[in-house]
């Protein structure tokens, strides 16, 4: 039984592989890159840390942060996802930010990438 099976996948390899169908190759093509994006994501192996490792780092530091910086930076890290939108739209593009000052900014940008929070 095992045999039939294995000479079933064989002869549609070979058959496969000396008559290609576009459609089939298409769709293959597309279903693996599907696969390996979801099979990243599961097994990322950098390590990470939670949001809330920012507020603990900088904690030190908020006694040079205003009352409202302060509030910005901890709904700032209630997320990753707004963890990694502050960080594409300030850290990378070294865009102004109106609720940060810009050391602040450069501060925040530092500590996300030291501890891969993102």
């Amino acid at each position: 039984m095992f045999k039939k099976i294995l000479v079933i996948i064989v002869a549609a390899a070979v058959y496969l592989h000396f008559y290609p169908n576009e459609e089939l190759t298409n769709w293959f093509n597309s279903s693996k890159e599907e696969a390996q994006t979801k099979f990243a994501d599961i097994s990322d192996t950098k390590a990470k840390v939670a949001p809330s490792k920012l507020i603990s780092v900088l904690q030190r530091d908020f006694k040079n942060f205003t009352k409202f910086e302060v509030a910005y930076v901890k709904e700032l890290a209630e997320s990753r996802e707004n963890l990694r939108e502050f960080h594409k739209t300030y850290c990378e593009t070294e865009q102004g930010n109106e609720r940060l000052r810009r050391e602040h900014v450069k501060k925040v940008c530092s500590t996300l990438e030291q501890y891969r929070i993102l």
